[in-house]
């Protein structure tokens, strides 16, 4: 059953993983690939943040790797709403991790 956002889970044979929506499992599936070719490393999938412990507020990142000796944080994001938007700054200004979107 799709989302308020029209997204679909997608499974991907490749990765062998459930993804949120098809652009997510593409991006899954582009990135394994960069991993096995040797083009980044460390790739962990559904990396969550606890922004506030009380009350417990969160944010899981699709994807985090390492390229070129740094960490990169991407989202993979349909509609970018509000609360996603105060939640990437405060995740930015708190743990100083900047996510790349893509759609």
């Amino acid at each position: 059953m799709p989302n308020k956002y029209h997204a679909r889970r997608t499974w991907s044979e490749l990765t062998q993983r459930w993804y949120a929506s098809k652009a997510e499992a593409n991006r899954g599936e582009e990135l394994a690939l960069l991993e096995r070719g040797g083009g980044i490393s460390g790739l962990a999938y559904q990396v969550k943040y606890v922004l506030c412990k009380r009350p417990r507020i969160t944010i899981t990142i699709d994807f985090a790797y390492i390229e070129n000796g740094a960490w990169v944080h991407e989202d993979t994001k349909g509609v970018l709403t509000r609360d996603t938007r105060t939640k990437l700054a405060w995740l930015e200004e708190k743990f100083g991790v900047k996510v790349i979107l893509s759609r």
